[in-house]
């Protein structure tokens, strides 16, 4: 019998470790990183994004059609297991994002794992302003650690939630 593929979707804000985790998961159990900057870092790198900047509307729709040009691509490529990661807000965006992620999960015939990642403030504040995540073109403004937009409300029977405290 064949192993059905898996696809994890690590979510949170900016900071929280889906890369970190995502870099684990590939290194230990041989998942093939599909991070989010992955997806955005060709505009960001044409717009030379600095970590502060606000990315405008077009922009965020020329990121939307590379990722969904990746989706078709992993919906067809059904031999390798996959982690995502992305940081999903409540928002109509957001919420088709998430449903591409799984729809293209299901078309495939892989199990899927959504993981959803929270830590504690002064970690997080500590972690989104090390200027190392701007060799990604990740954002470093500390205002994503106070930012209170709601995080994508997820429900789905194979939902895992992770929550890094300091000790």
């Amino acid at each position: 019998m064949i192993q059905p593929t898996t696809i994890i979707y690590l979510t949170g804000k900016p900071g929280v470790g889906k890369y970190t985790i995502a870099k684990e998961l590939a290194a230990k159990y041989g998942f093939i990183v599909c991070d989010n900057q992955l997806i955005n870092n060709p505009i960001f790198e044409l717009l030379q994004y600095d970590g502060y900047a606000k990315i405008s509307d077009f922009s965020w729709e020329a990121i939307g059609n590379i990722r969904t040009w990746i989706f078709k691509f992993l919906t067809k490529e059904t031999s390798n297991s996959y982690v995502l990661t992305n940081n999903l807000y409540e928002d109509e965006g957001d919420r088709d994002c998430y449903e591409q992620v799984q729809n293209m999960a299901e078309a495939r015939g892989s199990i899927f794992v959504p993981v959803r990642l929270l830590i504690d403030q002064d970690e997080h504040l500590r972690r989104v302003v090390n200027p190392n995540r701007r060799d990604r073109w990740k954002s470093i403004d500390p205002q994503d650690v106070h930012d209170q937009t709601p995080l994508l409300s997820i429900s789905h029977p194979n939902l895992f939630s992770l929550i890094f405290a300091k000790c």
